[in-house]
């Protein structure tokens, strides 16, 4: 008899259950799922499925995810997270950046017992994180707990993954009745660095292994994420609730588009050897329209630390305007904007505080052209001014 593949997702939520869990289950895996939500899992270990609800303007439609279970991620429940890391063929982690050091512990003890067991076949971990280098972070965390560095260096390997499905928050309206809904759309596709894999990577559909990786890291991060967050600060300073919403704002969209097409100029002239792709921007907008997600510029402007950190979607890609000599303008706009946002901890605090507390500051004022024109933008923006007329005079 076959054995039964066998693959362990660190983190139930929206990419683990809505994205990773559905390559797993089309690839033939068995799916265990740890998580410290205890409801979630007991309902998974009772139902062995759950439902993925694929919307987009036009129609819907829906797949069941089957072998699946559940396994608490409680600390006292360590030996059960040991066994099945142990057993792994493929993994996966997607729990939040900020979760990371909480899960090293329980990966190095499911490492530890795996080779105790006998079991020297290379486990890939992939890293579905929204962190440029949640890799190395693992890697190294981990490391340093196991017993057996030489076999882990060589058996072990954490890959950089590029996650473009976008997951919206769920509601209760979109469980439709049963807690294990997810809603989703429709985007298929998984970059993996093919640089860190460890031994001979599965075939998994619609996994696709690549080098050199940071350009798709970062065309993620500089395009997708940055003109999603564009989309959500004017939005959010526009009075819509929606991405939708505010993607149909034919101003918010000009701002949108041209950021987009202006950072892929600035990855195009960064990496000379791969010709970046314009049509990608395009489908970027059509994903955005996607009204029966529900997405609101809330959860996609939510976490200005992060969001306004040094290298990441936004001062990440003014950085490279500068560099490159290509217009600040649209990036400066959406600084502005940002430090404006009105659904996060940080809101309320000036300009300077909140890119302070978010560690670019110094970089930002290490550009007087730059600090300038957001500065100008935030007193235009505090004054009341709308998108149009911060468009008619800025841009």
């Amino acid at each position: 008899m076959k054995k039964q593949k066998q693959a362990v997702i660190y983190g139930a939520g929206n990419i683990g259950r809505g994205f990773i869990g559905q390559l797993f289950y089309e690839a033939g895996y068995e799916t265990a799922f740890i998580d410290i939500d205890k409801d979630l899992i007991n309902m998974l270990n009772e139902k062995k499925e759950y439902p993925i609800n694929f919307v987009d303007n036009n129609s819907s439609h829906e797949i069941m995810i089957k072998n699946a279970r559940g396994i608490d991620g409680s600390p006292e429940n360590s030996d059960e997270i040991a066994d099945a890391i142990s057993k792994a063929d493929i993994m996966a982690v997607s729990v939040g950046a900020n979760i990371l050091k909480f899960i090293m512990e329980p990966i190095a003890g499911g490492i530890n017992k795996r080779f105790a067991d006998g079991n020297l076949a290379p486990l890939n971990i992939i890293m579905c994180e929204n962190l440029i280098g949640a890799d190395k972070v693992m890697r190294d965390g981990v490391g340093a707990i196991v017993l057996d560095r030489p076999q882990y260096e060589e058996k072990i390997g954490f890959i950089q993954a590029s996650v473009a499905r976008m997951v919206p928050t769920q509601t209760d309206e979109t469980k439709g009745g049963n807690p294990l809904r997810i809603v989703s759309e429709d985007y298929k596709y998984l970059y993996i660095d093919k640089d860190e894999i460890k031994g001979e990577f599965p075939e998994i559909k619609n996994i696709i292994a690549y080098s050199p990786f940071q350009y798709y890291i970062e065309r993620k991060l500089y395009i997708n994420n940055m003109g999603h967050a564009v989309c959500a600060y004017l939005g959010d300073i526009s009075g819509y609730e929606y991405i939708w919403q505010a993607i149909q704002d034919p101003h918010i969209k000009e701002i949108t588009e041209k950021a987009m097409q202006y950072s892929g100029m600035a990855l195009e002239k960064k990496y000379k050897n791969i010709g970046f792709d314009y049509s990608y921007t395009d489908d970027l907008i059509h994903r955005f329209e996607n009204k029966a997600l529900g997405d609101t510029v809330a959860r996609v402007g939510a976490d200005l630390k992060r969001k306004l950190a040094m290298g990441d979607r936004i001062t990440g890609v003014l950085r490279l305007m500068i560099t490159y000599s290509l217009p600040v303008k649209y990036m400066c706009l959406t600084i502005a904007a940002a430090t404006n946002f009105k659904s996060d901890k940080l809101s309320g605090q000036s300009l300077e505080e909140i890119l302070k507390e978010a560690g670019s500051y110094d970089y930002i004022s290490g550009n007087p052209e730059a600090l300038s024109l957001i500065t100008q933008m935030d007193k235009g923006i505090k004054s009341g001014m709308n998108i149009k007329e911060l468009l008619e005079k800025f841009l």
